[in-house]
């Protein structure tokens, strides 16, 4: 099944999809609202047999609110990437005051032997209200050099979380409890592609900007003005999967995970296996993100072969609120990234609780991990380079301020069993429950 592609999807107020058009959308300012006001179940499933994932190829099953997206993606081929102008999404699922909106996903995920390349994904899940923009470049045979490519200023949800203006949240809100019992089993698929993964997730509010880059031979600076994210969740988040099974993750960057999540603000700046390729320069960031009601990941367990790929990841966790900034260069040329000043605040004001099993072959990959956790609140400014093929890629970036809070109790009860085999460089295993934590980290390991 080279190539496949596969989606059962159930969601209401879904807005635009942007891709692969040259010059479609030259500095076309994007504005997208989406509102869910009804219950969305997803009982589907997906089966596959023996085959392997194409580059960027996707399987999933899904049950999402509300959910407002632009991306611009070019797999295998070049093209004149659209300069986008300034874009503003508002996204909630379940109108502020309008109770027990729920999203449901009880299908399940079965794929059969084979390898998962570049970029590919396979994942299980369910959402509340989304706000997302990707730029993405995956290389091929074909082709794997891409323009360079602007974006606007971007707003996703404004104001504090949980204050509303007017009357109405301006944030990007889920006010609905979101549950999901799916679960994958792929034993047979190796995540050997530079940044495939499979997930199985719970999320009530989200709001992301991502610039990925995997497999380039050569890119230009990508650049992103301002980004605003406020995102309030205000539903119960339960994700009561059996788990996830996998083969190795051979792949640079490669991840299998298993979580729940209340309120996330995050922006990913990435270049995996990619040489030639320009930072990318992000303005000024402001993060805030609320969780107000239970979070709860029982995650099952979660079975993977050895992770050998650098930076190659498996991880079962359940959070309240974060917010988070990551520049991560894997196996790549190490360019310089830019971001201007960042705030970032998160709090969590109700229980976070997460359980589950880990059993998985050595981390022998470098940067490599292993992780069970529950986590109140944080924030995070994180750059990584690891097993770069240069030295250098110290980022630019100005003044960080965070600040996080947590009012409930955070558990944790967990077991992570990794077989025999030498630790990578700088690898990791780590089960751990926290309240309130705020982060700033600079890394690099070969």
């Amino acid at each position: 099944m080279t190539g496949k592609s596969l989606y059962l999807m159930t969601g209401v107020a879904v807005a635009a999809l942007l891709a692969g058009a040259p010059s479609a959308f030259a500095q076309t300012a994007v504005s997208q609202t989406a509102l869910n006001n009804n219950a969305v179940i997803n009982t589907g499933t997906i089966g596959t047999g023996a085959g392997s994932l194409g580059l960027g190829a996707s399987v999933a099953v899904s049950a999402s609110g509300a959910v407002s997206s632009t991306s611009s993606t070019a797999i295998n081929q070049a093209f004149d990437a659209p300069s986008i102008g300034d874009v503003n999404q508002a996204a909630t699922n379940g109108q502020w005051g309008v109770p027990n909106i729920g999203i449901s996903n009880t299908g399940s995920l079965t794929i059969g032997a084979g390898t998962a390349q570049a970029g590919s994904s396979a994942s299980v899940g369910a959402s509340g209200a989304v706000a997302a923009l990707s730029l993405t470049g995956i290389g091929g045979a074909n082709n794997s050099a891409f323009a360079a490519q602007s974006v606007g200023n971007v707003t996703q949800g404004t104001g504090t979380p949980n204050i509303p203006v007017n009357g109405q949240l301006v944030s990007i809100t889920n006010a609905g409890p979101v549950t999901n019992s799916g679960s994958i089993a792929a034993s047979g698929l190796t995540l050997s592609g530079n940044g495939a993964s499979a997930s199985v997730s719970a999320t009530g509010g989200m709001a992301s900007v991502s610039s990925t880059s995997i497999n380039a031979t050569s890119s230009g600076t990508r650049t992103i003005g301002t980004v605003e994210q406020s995102v309030l969740n205000t539903g119960t988040i339960g994700n009561t999967s059996t788990g996830l099974t996998v083969g190795d993750l051979s792949g640079a960057g490669t991840s299998a995970s298993v979580g729940a999540t209340g309120a996330a603000a995050s922006i990913s700046v990435a270049s995996l296996g990619s040489a030639g390729v320009a930072g990318t320069n992000v303005g000024n960031v402001s993060q805030k993100a609320a969780s107000l009601l239970d979070v709860t990941n029982t995650g099952g367990t979660v079975t993977t072969g050895a992770l050998s790929g650098s930076g190659a990841g498996v991880s079962i966790s359940a959070t309240g609120g974060m917010s988070s900034v990551s520049l991560a260069s894997i196996g790549s040329n190490a360019a310089v990234n830019t971001v201007g000043t960042v705030n970032q605040t998160s709090s969590g004001v109700a229980p976070v609780t997460n359980s589950g099993t880990i059993s998985s072959g050595p981390l022998s990959g470098v940067g490599s991990s292993a992780g069970i956790s529950a986590t109140g609140s944080a924030t995070s400014f994180s750059t990584s380079s690891i097993s770069d093929t240069t030295v250098g890629g110290i980022p630019v970036v100005g003044n960080i301020t965070q600040a996080s809070s947590t009012n409930h109790a955070v558990q944790n009860t967990g077991t992570v069993t990794l077989a025999a085999g030498n630790m990578g460089n700088g690898a990791s295993a780590a089960v751990s429950a926290m309240g309130a934590g705020s982060f700033v980290s600079f890394r690099s390991v070969k």
